[in-house]
C-alpha cells in the first residue's frame, strides 16, 4: 500500500555539483540529503532525483 504522506528514501544528485546523495522525499516534494542540512556541501539546493 502506498501512502501520500509517507516520508521515502530515494537517491538523487546535486544539479550544482552533481554529488550523488541518499535524500529523504518529503510529501510535499521537498528533497532533503540524509544526514546533511537542507544543501549539498558544495551550497547547491537543488537535488534532482536519480530513477
Amino acid at each position: 500500500m502506498s501512502n501520500s504522506t509517507a516520508i521515502v528514501r530515494r537517491t538523487a544528485v546535486c544539479e550544482n555539483c552533481g554529488s550523488a546523495f541518499a535524500v529523504r522525499v518529503w510529501p510535499d516534494g521537498r528533497i532533503r540529503p540524509i544526514g546533511s542540512p537542507a544543501n549539498c556541501p558544495c551550497g547547491g539546493t537543488d537535488f534532482r532525483l536519480l530513477s
